[in-house]
């Protein structure tokens, strides 16, 4: 698939690893934002995060400077509410995770059943959870030898904290319950799968090949635009790209604001084709 950024419309961009590192936000994120506005480009900002809502990430932008007020954003955590609606129904869920999960699951009319609970359940819902413990790992796997449907956030193992350790993440968890309850099958709503691509496709009335997904993790925001038929732009870190997923992306940069550089080239490049 032969990218031309001049003819997309949306660009998609992941946060953490991303646009910022913790508290800290990557060089020329704010010249990168404010060009593609000026081209009235689609911005989106699409995290695995299974902890924040879109107004707690928007609220850190902000106070990071950037002006995100036309921007939309999507958080793994406020779709999984809709992503079991759509699939199953009204269902009865267990959540492991923070409120914030539990409540886009509740918001969404989904019954809560408490950790711990024996009344029957059909659906355990993990996302990153700070707080677990081995009582809840020991309820989690009890409810899913029972033949409950095991749906995570993301898949992620880890993300980057800012002093470069790796921050344990929902694909974390779900290697432990996986590994007591025996349980293969499981469901994701965040990249790479689909849903979440989907949803912003159906909200921007575009289509995938009018997009391009911009991260840094090679398995989830990566692959899932490619999966989607989405262009894609790795940011590197100066790390290889993974040989085994068998595709390379359209564009490798080193950090994010090495973009800026493709747009404005492609900008000049555009008007000597006019002339």
């Amino acid at each position: 698939m032969t990218m031309n950024m001049a003819n997309c419309t949306t660009f998609i961009f992941d946060l953490d690893g991303s646009v910022y590192s913790g508290s800290r936000m990557y060089p020329g994120v704010q010249e990168l934002l404010r060009l593609l506005d000026l081209k009235q480009k689609q911005i989106y900002f699409l995290s695995n995060n299974s902890t924040d809502t879109a107004e707690t990430i928007r609220e850190k932008l902000r106070g990071m400077g950037l002006a995100v007020q036309r921007s939309s954003i999507l958080v793994a955590t406020e779709l999984v509410g809709d992503y079991l609606l759509e699939k199953y129904g009204i269902v009865r869920v267990k959540t492991f995770g923070t409120p914030a999960l539990q409540h886009s699951i509740k918001s969404a009319g989904h019954i809560i059943l408490s950790v711990g609970s024996k009344n029957p359940c059909d659906v355990v819902v993990v996302g990153r959870d700070p707080s677990f413990t081995y009582e809840k790992l020991h309820d989690c796997a009890r409810s899913l030898t029972e033949g409950v449907k095991l749906v995570a956030v993301n898949p992620d193992l880890y993300h980057p904290g800012e002093d470069g350790s790796r921050v344990p993440e929902t694909g974390a968890l779900i290697s432990a319950i996986q590994a007591v309850s025996g349980a293969t099958e499981l469901e994701s709503v965040g990249k790479p799968y689909y849903y979440s691509f989907k949803k912003i496709m159906e909200q921007s009335s575009v289509k995938p090949q009018s997009c391009i997904m911009i991260g840094d993790n090679p398995y989830t925001d990566i692959q899932g635009g490619y999966l989607a038929g989405m262009h894609t732009v790795w940011i590197s870190h100066g790390q290889p790209f993974p040989l085994d997923l068998g595709f390379k992306p359209d564009i490798t940069i080193p950090s994010i604001g090495e973009l800026v550089h493709y747009l404005l080239i492609e900008e000049v490049m555009h008007l000597e084709g006019n002339f």
